[in-house]
């Protein structure tokens, strides 16, 4: 039995694909040679590639339904399409030469995976330095690998006074600089964040109490392109051209409070019951088409 990737490189092998407009938008179409013969294995072969891409993007989410801020992905496919002729049926030849109407879809492709960015449900926990965004917006950390932007709100402090994310990245003030809260005498009760992001601590010099504005946590707004922004690991995103980063302008930040992940765990069930359905029909498909091609090629040998 071939395996999915060396079956679906055979359909590139034999063919290239071309790109042509329609009213309806850009569709692709196979232009190479391909016997009735092979049609069936091709076809599931790209079924079952498509499937398993599928697969891997809702198990993905499933792992990360617990993970604050998480985004969830999907996969997006587009139709691979081969012309049809009422003279000479399935012949790639005349593609150029035939209309809209005569165009039939016979693949199905891979195309990218891209992110759900809306919200997720807000969760109170009481934690001084759980924060959490309602509205528009990312926060901004600073890593090994420079700036990069994050939902996820649980963050902590540092021995050194900084808040930080789980994985120790600090989080960035309005300048562009780590957050650092004073050591003075204080105790977490001491530290308020308003709506806007800005950080407030108490200071206490016996019986008496003031409070120190230190800093004002940046909220960024990032664009929803995945040919600009893109996950990194660990819960970050990170953006490929800074221009389009800008301050967000409708959210409130709220202290105690954590974003979940936007994943509904029994839709992604559901969807993986789906999915694997097709690709057991497909994987049938194969083997099928793969017994009979098996058959024939022997039969004709004894001729």
């Amino acid at each position: 039995m071939y395996s999915l990737s060396f079956l679906f490189t055979i359909i590139f092998f034999r063919g290239t694909l071309n790109r042509e407009k329609f009213s309806s938008g850009t569709r692709f179409a196979y232009d190479g040679e391909m016997g009735l013969s092979h049609q069936a294995l091709y076809i599931a072969t790209a079924g079952a590639y498509a499937n398993q891409r599928k697969l891997e993007a809702i198990t993905n989410n499933l792992a990360n339904a617990s993970t604050y801020g998480y985004k969830k992905n999907i996969v997006a496919f587009e139709g691979l399409y081969e012309p049809v002729s009422p003279i000479t049926p399935l012949s790639p030849k005349l593609y150029f030469q035939l209309h809209n109407e005569q165009v039939s879809q016979r693949f199905v492709l891979f195309d990218e995976t891209y992110i759900d960015f809306s919200q997720g449900a807000l969760i109170e926990t009481g934690n001084t330095f759980d924060l959490a965004i309602n509205g528009d917006g990312f926060f901004a950390v600073m890593t090994e690998d420079g700036m990069k932007f994050t939902r996820a709100g649980n963050f902590t402090l540092s021995p050194e006074g900084y808040i930080i994310t789980q994985q120790g990245h600090k989080v960035l003030g309005q300048k562009g600089e780590p957050i650092r809260v004073p050591f003075e005498e204080w105790s977490p009760e001491d530290v308020v964040i308003t709506p806007d992001g800005g950080v407030f601590v108490g200071i206490r010099h016996g019986e008496e109490r003031k409070s120190i504005f230190v800093d004002k946590i940046a909220v960024y707004s990032l664009p929803q392109d995945i040919t600009i922004t893109r996950k990194v690991g660990e819960n970050l995103f990170d953006v490929q051209d800074m221009s389009y980063v800008e301050e967000a302008q409708n959210y409130e930040i709220l202290q105690g409070f954590l974003e979940s992940s936007n994943i509904n765990p029994i839709s992604e069930m559901v969807s993986i019951i789906e999915v694997q359905r097709a690709f057991e029909a497909n994987s049938k498909i194969i083997t099928t088409v793969d017994s009979t091609l098996a058959t024939s090629i022997r039969d004709l040998g004894r001729v």
